[in-house]
């Protein structure tokens, strides 16, 4: 089973979120949603369990402010604001929480305590993140951290077709072509053919993102 969580989101769902929860059986948002139609876009996708945030207004008045779940024996307690835990998460195995904008995964006490971070709007120095949960039975389940890169072209210098010419490059080398012809091919600096080549034949199983990931 697996479980897509995010958590504020202030009325931005991003393109990446959406992608990233396909197939998934359940969705937790851990509250400062901000709109709606951003529970409504995710229930598209699968059914969606929220709490309320401190910036959920009347709109959200509906939702709780935590609530407790349980998913093949193993019960997760949700809430937005951590230090506003009620009693029902003692018997948690996982909690879930947000607000902080910071991702986090930490046991303690025999309990995992998860904060997806921030996937929405943010302050530009703040990573975007949210995440997965697949749980293969009781007390047997894992957390992946998805990054959403958000540096844009212009920040990087790298061309504006880059997504094209990784792509490229990447069947080039597999052709067995050199770093020069590649670069002349994909009309770019030597160096920067390099760093793709470099990053592709050392990252087995890489895409394309990946690699732009790492040489941005």
């Amino acid at each position: 089973m697996r479980i897509g969580i995010l958590s504020d989101t202030h009325g931005l769902l991003r393109s990446e979120v959406v992608d990233g929860f396909k197939g998934v059986d359940h969705i937790i948002h851990a509250g400062d949603i901000d709109k709606k139609s951003v529970l409504d876009e995710l229930e598209k996708i699968a059914a969606v369990t929220a709490v309320r945030g401190n910036a959920d207004k009347d709109w959200a008045e509906y939702l709780p402010e935590d609530i407790i779940l349980e998913f093949e024996g193993n019960k997760i307690y949700v809430v937005h604001n951590k230090g506003k835990i009620g009693k029902a998460a003692a018997d948690a195995d996982i909690i879930i929480y947000g607000h902080s904008h910071k991702y986090s995964e930490v046991t303690k006490d025999g309990q995992v305590w998860y904060n997806p971070g921030c996937c929405g709007k943010r302050k530009p120095t703040q990573e975007v993140t949210f995440g997965i949960l697949t749980i293969k039975g009781k007390g047997d389940f894992f957390f992946e951290k998805c990054l959403i890169n958000t540096t844009s072209q212009a920040e990087t210098g790298l061309p504006g077709n880059i997504h094209y010419i990784i792509e490229k490059a990447m069947s080039m080398t597999d052709r067995g072509k050199s770093i020069d012809d590649i670069a002349k091919a994909c009309k770019i600096d030597r160096s920067l053919a390099e760093s793709i080549c470099r990053m592709y034949l050392t990252h087995p199983g890489v895409d394309v993102n990946g690699i732009l990931q790492r040489i941005s």
